[in-house]
């Protein structure tokens, strides 16, 4: 027999309509079955967090491209918080709309 180095990952639940969260991290990744670039955006999820210190994670990948709707993920994002992803940590944000090709988001003062 062969013994696995294999390690199970931890899920963390995707963004959704009603999250409330702050940006932890914004990370360029590259998929590692397609060689796809994207972002990768983790949420601290604030608003249904029973202990309410922002330990439960929400996560969603933003493929990247030159050119996006308004309506795609990055776009979404963009449309809000601008192109320069160091700038997006530490903000707030609430899902309005999470849907293919209806996304929208908006900045929590």
């Amino acid at each position: 027999m062969v013994k696995l180095n294999t390690k199970i990952s931890k899920s963390l639940p995707p963004f959704h309509v009603g999250l409330i969260g702050k940006i932890t991290s914004v990370e360029v990744i590259q998929t590692k079955l397609r060689g796809i670039d994207a972002l990768r955006v983790a949420l601290s999820d604030t608003n249904c967090d029973e202990s309410g210190d922002g330990s439960t994670q929400h996560v969603d990948v933003l493929w990247l491209r030159e050119t996006v709707s308004r309506n795609s993920k990055l776009g979404a994002f963009v449309s809000v918080l601008g192109d320069d992803t160091d700038k997006w940590l530490g903000k707030t944000i609430v899902i309005d709309k999470w849907q293919e090709k209806d996304r929208k988001i908006q900045v929590v003062e």
